[in-house]
């Protein structure tokens, strides 16, 4: 049944996607910032390559995926988007093989498939997968680096990684994330190795493993030969990245203007509603734990809402593009409350330590490793994005979601399949049926995450 889900699943996603991937390619030429990717993508797909937009912002991993058209004389808009299609069928089936992977033989392979499906049709990701923009995509190859990372395959996963980070600079992250947890679980594989009993009586946080290290100069030696072995492909991405950021002067290239690094931890704080929102099944299963400990803990707890209503307070940061640009739901969110009721946002921080508890526990059975790399790689990857924008949380939350603790399929995880179906249906009616216009724009503007 393993082979059959294989092919049923990205050919199944892909033919029930194709009918509405029709109608939306036939909406408009350009949808938003296709009018930057769309015409770059044509020129690369042509060998142009001379051709740059100055406005963009990111590596061009994703207009050189647009050469594989030009043998097939594909060099059209819709080709360019049938990109985005064709890569959303790629990952449903690498979520279905890291997600099987993370069960461990929980639920069988037909609740991998379920959880893939899920993923898959998770309602800003889903509608992205029908445009040329690097959501999709830069999925796709962080997916493959982390499917091959975890099957300890390192050249491979270092090969995928450069290409996710071809994709989107911010993807370097990830790649480091990954490679801060092999080195850790290197540390703590080879001071097992040195006395009877397994790894997983060895505590990262504990003092043991380091008191090991210091008496041991055999073992520190043996831990760099060996993580210098697994490591040296992700430092060949890591070090020239870092190389060009000292030459470049920011993770941006093209127009810096509107994507300077600025400190802004409430994205965080929206980070978390947005995973508790979506993981239906995270949170209906986690949150009676989640209440319990906050109540246990109150004194913690309270000082935890201290602490966010001053990090609301100081360094909430709103992007000129966030209230000017009403073609995105987060602007409808921001002027009608955020930005109207100035209460509203302490209003919510309650709410914020639920999801923050609800995010830990849903990974508390993780490797120590993998607790202390990935918040940080949280903090990374979003806390210094000024703009508030939805596509940011994809990669983070699939990951995130991929990692929740296994449990049998019950009502929770069809509730939030049924869920993202209905977001996605509400999503796509406004998406056709609410028009307006721009003065600077000929076509109708249209509503989309």
């Amino acid at each position: 049944m393993i082979g059959s889900w294989k092919l049923v699943l990205p050919v199944g996603f892909v033919l029930y996607s194709l009918p509405l991937f029709l109608r939306v390619n036939s909406t408009s030429d350009y949808i938003i910032d296709e009018e930057f990717h769309i015409p770059q993508g044509l020129a690369f797909c042509r060998k142009q390559f001379d051709v740059w937009d100055s406005k963009i912002t990111t590596f061009p991993g994703l207009y050189l995926i647009a050469l594989v058209l030009q043998p097939l004389n594909g060099c059209t808009v819709t080709g360019l988007r049938l990109l985005s299609l064709v890569g959303a069928g790629i990952n449903i089936l690498l979520l279905y093989k890291i997600r099987r992977r993370t069960l461990a033989g929980t639920g069988g392979n037909a609740y991998a498939a379920h959880e893939a499906i899920t993923l898959s049709v998770l309602p800003p990701l889903y509608f992205f997968s029908h445009l040329y923009y690097t959501d999709t995509l830069s999925l796709t190859m962080v997916l493959l680096f982390y499917n091959y990372w975890q099957q300890e395959a390192h050249l491979p996963a270092a090969v995928f990684g450069a290409a996710s980070v071809l994709m989107r600079q911010t993807n370097i992250v990830w790649v480091c994330m990954c490679c801060g947890i092999t080195i850790l679980d290197t540390l703590i594989h080879q001071c097992a190795k040195t006395r009877t009993g397994n790894s997983k009586q060895i505590r990262l946080f504990g003092s043991e493993l380091w008191l090991q290290m210091l008496s041991s100069p055999q073992l520190v030696c043996n831990c760099i030969l060996s993580i210098l072995a697994k490591c040296c492909f992700y430092a060949s991405i890591i070090l020239p990245f870092i190389g060009f950021i000292c030459i470049n002067g920011s993770i941006v290239v093209g127009d810096k203007s509107a994507h300077e690094a600025t400190l802004h931890l409430p994205q965080i704080l929206y980070f978390v509603i947005f995973a508790a929102g979506f993981g239906i099944s995270n949170t209906m299963r986690q949150l009676r734990t989640v209440l319990i400990l906050l109540r246990r803990h109150l004194l913690l707890t309270l000082l935890a809402t201290l602490v966010i209503a001053a990090v609301v307070h100081f360094n909430t940061v709103v992007h000129p593009y966030l209230l000017a640009d009403n073609r995105h739901y987060t602007f409808y969110v921001w002027s009608r409350l955020y930005g109207r009721f100035w209460w509203f946002r302490y209003a919510m921080t309650p709410l914020y330590v639920i999801g923050m508890a609800l995010l830990c526990c849903g990974l508390r059975h993780m490797p120590d490793s993998f607790k202390l790399m990935f918040p940080l790689a949280l903090v990374l990857v979003l806390c210094f994005q000024r703009l508030l924008e939805l596509r940011y949380f994809l990669v983070p939350y699939v990951l995130f979601r991929l990692n929740t603790r296994p449990t049998r399929k019950g009502f929770a995880e069809w509730m939030e399949l049924g869920v993202h179906l209905l977001l996605n249906v509400v999503t796509f009616y406004i998406y056709f049926t609410k028009e307006f216009y721009w003065k600077n724009y000929r076509t109708p503007q249209r509503i989309i995450w």
